[in-house]
Protein backbone atom coordinates (compact mmCIF):
# COMPACT_ATOMS: atom_id res chain seq x y z
CA UNK A 1 0.00 0.00 0.00
CA UNK A 2 2.94 2.05 -1.06
CA UNK A 3 1.80 4.95 -3.42
CA UNK A 4 1.69 8.79 -3.39
CA UNK A 5 -1.64 9.52 -4.60
CA UNK A 6 -3.56 6.44 -3.05
CA UNK A 7 -7.12 7.60 -2.38
CA UNK A 8 -9.63 4.35 -1.84
CA UNK A 9 -12.38 3.99 -4.86
CA UNK A 10 -9.78 6.69 -7.42
CA UNK A 11 -6.56 4.90 -7.54
CA UNK A 12 -6.68 1.51 -9.36
CA UNK A 13 -3.05 0.30 -8.95
CA UNK A 14 -2.86 0.50 -4.72
CA UNK A 15 -2.65 -2.74 -3.00
CA UNK A 16 -3.96 -2.84 0.67
CA UNK A 17 -1.30 -5.17 2.12
CA UNK A 18 -3.60 -7.41 5.06
CA UNK A 19 0.16 -7.07 6.50
CA UNK A 20 0.07 -3.48 6.56
CA UNK A 21 -3.27 -3.32 8.05
CA UNK A 22 -2.13 -6.07 10.87
CA UNK A 23 0.92 -3.71 11.90
CA UNK A 24 -1.10 -0.22 11.65
CA UNK A 25 -3.74 -1.93 13.83
CA UNK A 26 -1.79 -2.85 16.51
CA UNK A 27 0.95 -0.14 16.04
CA UNK A 28 0.19 3.21 14.66
CA UNK A 29 3.57 4.54 15.62
CA UNK A 30 5.62 1.45 13.95
CA UNK A 31 3.20 1.54 10.87
CA UNK A 32 4.21 5.31 10.30
CA UNK A 33 7.92 4.39 11.14
CA UNK A 34 7.27 2.27 7.67
CA UNK A 35 5.92 5.04 6.01
CA UNK A 36 8.99 6.71 6.74
CA UNK A 37 11.24 3.50 5.74
CA UNK A 38 12.82 4.19 9.20
CA UNK A 39 14.74 1.01 9.90
CA UNK A 40 13.17 -1.35 13.06
CA UNK A 41 14.46 -0.47 16.44
CA UNK A 42 14.55 -3.83 17.27
CA UNK A 43 12.86 -7.31 16.02
CA UNK A 44 9.98 -8.65 17.75
CA UNK A 45 10.62 -12.35 19.01
CA UNK A 46 7.15 -12.75 17.51
CA UNK A 47 8.47 -12.67 13.54
CA UNK A 48 11.38 -15.52 14.06
CA UNK A 49 8.32 -17.66 15.73
CA UNK A 50 6.37 -16.73 12.51
CA UNK A 51 9.24 -17.99 10.52
CA UNK A 52 9.17 -21.23 12.75
CA UNK A 53 5.69 -22.43 12.43
CA UNK A 54 5.84 -21.39 8.52
CA UNK A 55 9.19 -24.03 8.55
CA UNK A 56 7.24 -26.49 10.50
CA UNK A 57 3.70 -26.54 8.19
CA UNK A 58 5.84 -26.90 5.09
CA UNK A 59 7.93 -30.08 6.79
CA UNK A 60 4.71 -31.33 8.31
CA UNK A 61 2.85 -31.04 4.55
CA UNK A 62 5.87 -32.03 2.93
CA UNK A 63 5.05 -35.65 4.56
CA UNK A 64 2.26 -38.40 3.45
CA UNK A 65 -0.58 -38.66 5.73
CA UNK A 66 0.55 -42.02 7.00
CA UNK A 67 3.64 -40.06 8.17
CA UNK A 68 2.80 -37.70 10.26
CA UNK A 69 2.79 -39.35 13.66
CA UNK A 70 3.38 -37.64 16.52
CA UNK A 71 6.68 -38.49 17.32
CA UNK A 72 8.23 -37.09 13.48
CA UNK A 73 5.40 -34.15 14.59
CA UNK A 74 7.05 -33.42 17.86
CA UNK A 75 10.70 -34.23 16.02
CA UNK A 76 9.70 -31.55 13.17
CA UNK A 77 8.77 -28.90 15.53
CA UNK A 78 11.73 -28.92 17.67
CA UNK A 79 14.39 -28.99 14.50
CA UNK A 80 12.95 -26.02 13.57
CA UNK A 81 12.17 -23.65 16.56
CA UNK A 82 14.29 -20.46 15.80
CA UNK A 83 17.40 -20.83 16.99
CA UNK A 84 17.41 -16.46 17.23
CA UNK A 85 16.37 -16.31 21.38
CA UNK A 86 18.24 -12.92 21.87
CA UNK A 87 15.43 -11.15 20.96
CA UNK A 88 13.11 -12.55 23.74
CA UNK A 89 13.83 -10.76 27.05
CA UNK A 90 14.45 -13.78 29.60
CA UNK A 91 15.43 -16.71 29.35
CA UNK A 92 12.23 -17.79 31.52
CA UNK A 93 10.37 -15.78 28.69
CA UNK A 94 11.71 -18.14 25.86
CA UNK A 95 11.05 -20.83 28.00
CA UNK A 96 7.53 -19.84 28.52
CA UNK A 97 6.49 -19.24 24.34
CA UNK A 98 8.71 -22.44 23.24
CA UNK A 99 6.46 -24.89 25.58
CA UNK A 100 3.43 -23.33 25.08
CA UNK A 101 3.33 -22.80 21.18
CA UNK A 102 5.06 -26.07 21.04
CA UNK A 103 2.51 -27.48 23.05
CA UNK A 104 -0.54 -26.13 21.00
CA UNK A 105 1.09 -26.63 17.41
CA UNK A 106 1.60 -30.18 18.31
CA UNK A 107 -2.11 -31.27 19.10
CA UNK A 108 -2.95 -28.94 16.30
CA UNK A 109 -0.81 -30.84 13.93
CA UNK A 110 -1.57 -33.96 15.39
CA UNK A 111 -5.36 -33.53 15.10
CA UNK A 112 -4.85 -32.58 11.43
CA UNK A 113 -2.28 -35.31 10.39
CA UNK A 114 -4.96 -36.88 8.30
CA UNK A 115 -5.53 -33.82 6.42
CA UNK A 116 -5.30 -33.83 2.61
CA UNK A 117 -2.35 -31.34 1.23
CA UNK A 118 -3.93 -27.85 1.45
CA UNK A 119 -4.76 -26.07 -1.70
CA UNK A 120 -2.55 -23.40 -0.58
CA UNK A 121 0.11 -23.10 1.54
CA UNK A 122 1.99 -20.15 2.60
CA UNK A 123 0.88 -18.37 -0.66
CA UNK A 124 0.35 -14.65 -1.11
CA UNK A 125 -2.28 -13.70 -3.17
CA UNK A 126 -3.45 -10.73 -5.08
CA UNK A 127 -7.16 -9.68 -5.87
CA UNK A 128 -9.07 -6.71 -6.98
CA UNK A 129 -11.68 -5.08 -5.39
CA UNK A 130 -13.51 -2.53 -7.40
CA UNK A 131 -15.48 -1.15 -4.30
CA UNK A 132 -12.47 0.26 -2.73
CA UNK A 133 -10.47 0.97 -6.52
CA UNK A 134 -7.47 -1.24 -5.03
CA UNK A 135 -6.16 -4.74 -4.78
CA UNK A 136 -6.25 -6.42 -1.59
CA UNK A 137 -3.18 -8.82 -1.10
CA UNK A 138 -3.40 -11.41 1.98
CA UNK A 139 -0.49 -13.81 2.94
CA UNK A 140 -2.76 -17.37 3.38
CA UNK A 141 -1.10 -19.86 5.40
CA UNK A 142 -3.51 -22.83 4.79
CA UNK A 143 -6.54 -22.85 2.49
CA UNK A 144 -8.14 -26.29 2.32
CA UNK A 145 -10.13 -27.91 -0.40
CA UNK A 146 -13.21 -29.64 1.16
CA UNK A 147 -15.50 -29.49 -2.23
CA UNK A 148 -16.53 -32.20 -4.65
CA UNK A 149 -17.26 -31.79 -7.93
CA UNK A 150 -20.43 -30.86 -8.13
CA UNK A 151 -19.67 -28.17 -5.14
CA UNK A 152 -16.80 -25.66 -4.35
CA UNK A 153 -16.05 -25.57 -0.81
CA UNK A 154 -13.33 -24.70 1.38
CA UNK A 155 -11.20 -24.02 4.74
CA UNK A 156 -9.34 -21.15 5.94
CA UNK A 157 -6.64 -21.87 8.01
CA UNK A 158 -4.42 -18.89 10.62
CA UNK A 159 -2.56 -19.53 13.38
CA UNK A 160 -2.01 -16.56 15.52
CA UNK A 161 0.59 -16.44 18.08
CA UNK A 162 -1.32 -14.45 20.99
CA UNK A 163 -4.75 -13.83 21.08
CA UNK A 164 -5.55 -10.57 20.04
CA UNK A 165 -9.04 -10.16 19.56
CA UNK A 166 -8.82 -6.70 17.18
CA UNK A 167 -6.27 -8.53 14.61
CA UNK A 168 -8.07 -11.45 14.80
CA UNK A 169 -11.48 -9.35 13.66
CA UNK A 170 -9.70 -7.66 11.40
CA UNK A 171 -7.96 -11.28 9.60
CA UNK A 172 -11.55 -12.68 9.30
CA UNK A 173 -13.11 -9.41 7.46
CA UNK A 174 -10.14 -9.08 4.96
CA UNK A 175 -9.77 -13.00 4.63
CA UNK A 176 -13.67 -13.30 3.91
CA UNK A 177 -13.74 -10.41 1.17
CA UNK A 178 -10.64 -11.80 -0.53
CA UNK A 179 -11.43 -15.60 -0.77
CA UNK A 180 -15.14 -14.83 -1.54
CA UNK A 181 -14.42 -12.08 -4.61
CA UNK A 182 -10.79 -14.10 -5.59
CA UNK A 183 -13.06 -18.28 -5.93
CA UNK A 184 -16.61 -16.42 -6.51
CA UNK A 185 -17.46 -18.29 -3.18
CA UNK A 186 -17.55 -18.14 0.24
CA UNK A 187 -15.00 -20.51 2.70
CA UNK A 188 -17.13 -23.21 4.20
CA UNK A 189 -15.02 -22.12 7.57
CA UNK A 190 -12.18 -19.72 8.90
CA UNK A 191 -10.30 -21.27 11.38
CA UNK A 192 -7.82 -18.76 13.86
CA UNK A 193 -5.26 -20.70 16.23
CA UNK A 194 -4.18 -18.67 18.64
CA UNK A 195 -0.79 -20.91 19.47
CA UNK A 196 0.24 -18.94 23.40
CA UNK A 197 -3.53 -20.07 24.94
CA UNK A 198 -4.71 -23.08 22.45
CA UNK A 199 -8.25 -21.14 21.84
CA UNK A 200 -9.56 -21.46 18.48
CA UNK A 201 -11.69 -18.95 16.59
CA UNK A 202 -13.93 -21.02 13.65
CA UNK A 203 -16.53 -18.82 11.63
CA UNK A 204 -18.58 -20.10 9.43
CA UNK A 205 -19.62 -17.07 7.10
CA UNK A 206 -22.89 -15.93 5.85
CA UNK A 207 -23.86 -14.24 2.43
CA UNK A 208 -24.62 -10.64 4.63
CA UNK A 209 -21.38 -10.94 6.34
CA UNK A 210 -19.57 -10.15 3.08
CA UNK A 211 -20.90 -6.56 2.74
CA UNK A 212 -19.80 -5.85 6.73
CA UNK A 213 -16.83 -7.28 5.80
CA UNK A 214 -16.07 -4.74 2.85
CA UNK A 215 -17.48 -1.99 4.87
CA UNK A 216 -14.94 -2.81 7.48
CA UNK A 217 -11.86 -2.91 4.79
CA UNK A 218 -13.22 0.77 3.88
CA UNK A 219 -13.10 2.31 7.17
CA UNK A 220 -9.38 1.23 7.73
CA UNK A 221 -8.40 2.06 4.41
CA UNK A 222 -8.96 5.30 5.00
CA UNK A 223 -7.43 5.50 8.36
CA UNK A 224 -4.26 3.98 6.73
CA UNK A 225 -4.72 6.65 4.52
CA UNK A 226 -4.67 9.54 6.42
CA UNK A 227 -1.06 7.91 7.53
CA UNK A 228 -0.18 7.87 3.72
CA UNK A 229 -1.16 11.32 2.92
CA UNK A 230 0.62 12.72 6.00
CA UNK A 231 4.19 11.25 4.52
CA UNK A 232 3.69 11.18 0.92
CA UNK A 233 7.60 11.10 0.32
CA UNK A 234 7.79 8.22 1.15
CA UNK A 235 4.73 6.43 -0.28
CA UNK A 236 5.51 4.08 -3.26
CA UNK A 237 5.55 0.64 -4.61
Amino acid sequence: MHNQDWKVGAVYDTVIHEQDVALYLRCPCCYERKLKEQPKLHVRWEEHVEKSIQDVLLDFYALLPEQRTEKTIAQIIERRWTKKTLAFESEDQHHYVKSYITMHLKLLLIDLRFCKNPMYLLTEMTTMIEELGAHLSVQFQVIEWRGTAQESSYIVRKLFIHDEPQLIKSYLHICLLFTTRMFGVMPERMEVITLLTGKSYIITPESLDIERSLDYVRVVSRLMQECAVSHPFSLRH
